[in-house]
């Protein structure tokens, strides 16, 4: 038995690259990324009490720098 995966188009929001398959997504803004515009950064859960990785795209970052 052998599944099919569907391929789903998807555009990145900040330099609008368009790719087909599986996307990644912003943990801030929830909006898709191209690899290039996506950087973890580490990011404190206080219900674990332990730093995460966390995807988040380069608007955000540069919103989160301003501030």
């Amino acid at each position: 038995m052998s599944q099919d995966v569907p391929t789903t188009p998807w555009i990145c929001h900040v330099c609008e690259t368009s790719g087909i398959g599986e996307s990644q997504t912003c943990c801030s803004c929830f909006k898709v990324t191209c690899a290039k515009h996506l950087q973890h950064v580490s990011s404190y859960n206080p219900e674990t009490g332990l730093y995460q990785l966390m995807p988040i795209c380069l608007d955000c970052a540069i919103r989160e720098t301003i501030q």
